[in-house]
């Protein structure tokens, strides 16, 4: 499964894009791409576009291991950061459901919200309509909406 990582330094999070098949392997790797970027500063926000995926191939106790490592890897971090889940469809429905339920029960550092589109991310992270120059073509199909 493809995952686009990207960090922008000019608005000050990340975008990640996932497609296509969704293991817990991807979760992981998207981890280590985000930390490795030089750009990225732990505590910035970050939008997780599930829009594309097709499949996710995600058991809760994978789940719960990932939010096990997802804590030690945070566990400096004392201020909520923001993560956006975005792109809901009838795929992701029950993922989304699972990632938000488990971050909130596991008290990890992290205030996940699901939007439905672009133009909700950029206003629950109070971004100037321009951002979404920033962000891929595709996600800029609401734009007509803001």
């Amino acid at each position: 499964m493809p995952i686009s990582v990207s960090v922008i330094s000019e608005l000050q999070l990340v975008h990640n894009v996932y497609s296509g098949r969704v293991t817990i392997q991807d979760l992981y790797d998207e981890q280590i791409k985000r930390h490795d970027n030089p750009a990225f500063v732990m505590g910035i926000p970050a939008i997780n576009d599930l829009s594309q995926v097709t499949e996710v191939d995600i058991g809760f106790d994978e789940m719960m291991a990932y939010a096990q490592h997802t804590m030690e890897t945070y566990r400096d971090v004392t201020e909520p950061i923001q993560l956006v889940l975005v792109g809901e469809t009838a795929v992701t429905t029950a993922a989304m459901a699972m990632y938000e339920n488990l971050s909130a029960a596991s008290n990890a550092p992290f205030e996940v919200t699901v939007v439905p589109g672009y133009p909700e991310v950029l206003a629950l992270l109070n971004l100037p309509a321009e951002g979404l120059a920033f962000f891929p073509d595709f996600c800029r199909e609401e734009s007509h909406l803001l």
